[in-house]
């Protein structure tokens, strides 16, 4: 096996990725790169790994794109192979799903449990995405105080104790009844039915945690 690194083939090649700033497909110039170039009895491949500099916010970003020589499939469409490449980048934004604004505000355990649940949704990890949904939710009950011996009692305990709203509580018991059916039959939930759950975790933590704590600050003087 032959081996060869290359330093900066791609710097300078233009790309146009989804911004982890500007949350929209922008332009990014390569800043630096190294090729990892393996070429043995029929096969060869090759891995980039590259520093992006985004055109419009300047901010940075990692990227990785990889091939090798099997790298090709056939369309059935059209009749004819073509060849593809993987790309991975870092932070990961595949999905085009990011943190609500002042997420740093929320509380150590449900900001942890929030943003590795940010990761597995952009990363298309639906089963482990469906978990992170009722880790959220259980760290919200930890965090504030809820008691019972299940995460469905805690529930109704934080609806009882007026902290959460009926209605949050039974959207929450449909997220919770989502994270089961990731834990205990492997069962990856839909896109459709992830953005949605996101959509009401991100506004419950908006409701519980940031604006309560915007509101102190912004308001402070008022009585």
């Amino acid at each position: 096996m032959e081996r060869k690194i290359i330093k900066d083939k791609t710097a300078g090649e233009k790309l146009k990725i989804i911004c982890g700033e500007c949350r929209i497909a922008q332009k990014h110039v390569v800043l630096t790169s190294l090729e990892d170039c393996i070429d043995e009895d029929n096969f060869g491949s090759v891995k980039s790994y590259q520093i992006v500099q985004c055109q419009n916010c300047d901010s940075l970003c990692f990227r990785s794109e990889y091939a090798d020589s099997e790298s090709h499939a056939y369309d059935p469409e059209t009749g004819e192979d073509f060849e593809w490449t993987q790309v991975d980048i870092f932070p990961h934004r595949t999905a085009g799903r990011f943190k609500i604004k002042d997420s740093f505000l929320l509380p150590i355990g449900v900001r942890q449990a929030y943003d590795e649940l940010i990761d597995a949704m952009n990363a298309g990890q639906r089963i482990l995405a469906g978990l992170g949904i009722r880790v959220v939710v259980e760290s919200i009950c930890v965090d504030l105080n809820a008691e019972g011996d299940s995460l469905y009692k805690k529930i109704n305990d934080l609806s009882l104790k007026k902290a959460i709203t009926q209605v949050d509580a039974s959207i929450l018991h449909k997220l919770r009844s989502l994270g089961n059916a990731s834990a205990h039959e492997a069962k990856p939930s839909s896109a459709e039915q992830l953005d949605l759950a996101m959509n009401v975790v991100e506004h419950l933590l908006l409701g519980t945690y940031i604006h309560p704590r915007l509101a102190q600050s912004v308001f402070k003087d008022s009585k």
